[in-house]
């Protein structure tokens, strides 16, 4: 009778020491620990991520021996209040771009942008304005409209206007397509006595237009940064093109900016900034 029960027993306990040899399907509770653990290791990393984005590094402050012989600007797509802008213009700086239309659902007027066209008068800034557009489904001369009727009901003067052609991605693989759009912003500008530039460089112009040479009457605001921050900026000088961002993504008034600079022998701020006691945008570049 105990030996029957002693070998029972052994028997028992091989076959269940035995299925932990065995591979276990996971159970819902471990996919779960896992899961669980995976939305840590991401939030960890975007919080490092946010962070990194949030501590910008500040701009350096402006070269007078370069002040001297440039003009230069901030640009941004954000609200900026006017102290914010007048801190702006004692770091001295001469203008800003500032975007008043952007992709957003489909292509809508950035309220903010536009607050910020006043507040930069304001500010005694000299103030250009650019256009994010959709690219897809409105035309160029769909968006030129709705941004320059915000303009004008704000009551802001218009004399120029840039187009935003960069991140290639955002834009169709057909490059007439492209074109198409491009070439109708600018006809539309042209048919109300506005000029128009084209905010780009040569990587994006040639992935989104096939590098097209038919726009030579348009302005070249060009972007030529290694990367962000002020260790990746390029020089500040013309030896590419007339108007260069040159900094991107660094902090200047509690601000993320880019930096531009441009030439002197433009008209002074004090002639255009106003006119028919009206902010004016345009022309300082």
């Amino acid at each position: 009778m105990f030996g029957r029960s002693l070998i029972f027993c052994l028997i028992f306990l091989i076959v269940v020491d035995g299925t932990q040899l065995l591979p276990k399907t996971p159970s819902k509770n471990r996919h779960s620990r896992l899961l669980g653990l995976l939305k840590r290791i991401k939030g960890r990393h975007s919080s490092s991520s946010s962070a990194s984005v949030v501590a910008l590094a500040p701009a350096p402050p402006l070269d007078l021996s370069a002040k001297a012989a440039y003009n230069f600007a901030v640009d941004f797509g954000v609200s900026a209040s006017l102290s914010t802008l007048q801190c702006i213009y004692q770091q001295g700086y001469n203008a800003v771009f500032i975007q008043v239309y952007g992709p957003a659902n489909g292509g809508s007027v950035n309220n903010a942008g536009c607050q910020s066209v006043i507040n930069s008068y304001s500010a005694n800034l000299g103030t250009e304005i650019y256009i994010t557009p959709a690219t897809s489904g409105k035309s160029g001369q769909q968006q030129f409209d709705e941004a320059f009727n915000a303009m004008k009901a704000s009551g802001i003067n218009v004399k120029s206007i840039w187009l935003q052609v960069t991140s290639p991605i955002n834009w169709p693989n057909n490059v007439q397509t492209n074109v198409n759009l491009i070439q109708s912003f600018i006809n539309r500008a042209t048919s109300y006595g506005i000029r128009s530039g084209i905010y780009t460089n040569w990587y994006d112009w040639q992935q989104i237009t096939g590098a097209y040479t038919g726009f030579q009457s348009a302005r070249l605001w060009y972007w030529n940064a290694l990367g962000q921050g002020p260790n990746a900026e390029a020089p500040a000088n013309f030896d590419d093109f007339p108007v260069k961002q040159f900094a991107l993504n660094e902090a200047l008034c509690g601000l993320t900016v880019n930096r531009d600079v441009y030439p002197q022998g433009t008209k002074a701020v004090a002639e255009l900034v106003k006119e028919n006691d009206k902010p004016t945008v345009g022309g300082f570049v």
